[in-house]
């Protein structure tokens, strides 16, 4: 084949990418990986000091990519990050680094895949593995007024170190882990921290008597949606409690009803609430030169006007798959993948996902028991398909 063409490509270089590539060359392929970051592991490197798994070590360990003794029972950001960068050379599969993957399209009529980079550089492959997972692009509200804050605004995937904000008035934006774990990072050094929450979340505790949720999770995944609510609302009470007084009431919604959104469980928070280091808002509804106007409370019924130097906006990502994948009918309306049990388009010969689950036992755990069947899957379509053109209505040629 020539230079830039391939049997298959896999888009994205994080923990999906990577084990589906160690796995494709376990059965007996040679893939390409396209990564955006400059180095192997920079997606997981570039996340905020101090984070640590929340799935423990047992639960977080990917294929070839298992974690050293000296991890601990929590691996770190950086432990997972040597873990990546050490799987190209584990599995002998090569990983481009620098690479910005801006669109992907089905060339008709020679029945390829093919991937453009930003800066115009092109691959070509019968089959394609689209890994840039649920994280992929931070999503921040458009506040109204935002434009006149003379404050930063900054994402949680981009908060760094809370030193760094030392003397600040700061506005925590979100109710999940990265969210509840930045308020308290930044409680130390910070002037004051506010958490602004449109829900209560559920809290969880990260382990019960020295087991991680993770393990209960693989249970608790195959009770029906009724029966596991009311297992971990019951779990909620007894570890956390009720946080009505602190502004946190008993959330509406069972977990099961909250999609692939996780349960917070960074604990320390929980102590932060209760000695009233952090404050609890509603929701924010516009922004000022020095601040900003707020619901009280989750129940939104009285305003606030809150004094910020910096708003941590923790309000999650978006695939931007939407973007990406120049063939509508891949997407669900809602921009999810639609795809087999083995992660194969439903619809879209040759194209397949893998790392867009998300299950209380764990994304990790559940990449490592996905990546061997999308690798089967692949060889088993290379080796079967006579490469006839796709059927959908995107016949792009880019």
């Amino acid at each position: 084949m020539a230079d830039n063409a391939h049997r298959v490509l896999v888009v994205g270089g994080g923990p999906a990418g990577l084990s589906c590539a160690y796995e494709l060359v376990r059965a007996g392929l040679r893939p390409l990986v396209l990564e955006r970051t400059q180095a192997v592991g920079d997606v997981w490197r570039n996340h905020y000091d101090g984070l640590r798994l929340n799935t423990g070590r047992w639960f977080s360990g990917l294929p070839g990519g298992r974690f050293p003794w000296a991890a601990g029972r929590w691996p770190s950001r950086d432990d997972l990050a040597l873990v990546l960068a050490s799987l190209p050379a584990r599995g002998g599969f090569e990983v481009l680094t620098g690479c910005d993957v801006e669109s992907v399209g089905y060339l008709q009529a020679q029945s390829m895949w093919q991937v453009r980079c930003r800066d115009g550089r092109e691959w070509r492959a019968p089959a394609l593995v689209v890994a840039t997972g649920t994280s992929c692009v931070p999503s921040i509200p458009q506040w109204p007024g935002a434009q006149r804050f003379a404050g930063q605004i900054v994402h949680a995937a981009h908060f760094g170190n809370a030193r760094a904000y030392a003397g600040k008035h700061v506005v925590v934006v979100g109710s999940g882990n990265s969210s509840c774990e930045i308020a308290s990072r930044l409680v130390p050094h910070a002037a004051s921290v506010t958490l602004s929450v449109r829900r209560a979340p559920h809290f969880l505790p990260k382990s019960l008597f020295g087991v991680p949720l993770a393990a209960l999770g693989t249970l608790i995944r195959r009770l029906p949606p009724r029966a596991s609510d009311a297992v971990l609302s019951w779990l909620s009470r007894r570890w956390v409690g009720d946080l009505s007084a602190y502004g946190l009431p008993p959330p509406a919604q069972g977990v099961s009803g909250l999609g692939s959104v996780t349960p917070t469980l960074f604990m320390p928070v929980i102590d932060d609430l209760k000695q009233r280091r952090i404050k609890v808002v509603g929701p924010l509804l516009e922004l000022n030169e020095q601040g900003a106007v707020a619901h009280t409370g989750i129940d939104r019924t009285e305003r606030c006007t809150l004094r910020m130097d910096v708003i941590v906006a923790g309000t999650g990502y978006t695939t931007g798959l939407e973007a990406l994948i120049q063939y509508p009918e891949a997407l669900t309306a809602d921009g999810k993948p639609t795809v087999d049990d083995d992660g194969q388009s439903s619809v879209a010969r040759g194209l397949f996902f893998i790392g867009y689950r998300n299950p209380l036992s764990g994304q990790l755990r559940e990449i490592g028991l996905q990546a061997p069947g999308v690798a089967r899957a692949v060889k088993g379509y290379l080796d079967a398909t006579q490469l006839a053109p796709c059927t959908g209505s995107a016949k792009v040629s880019l």
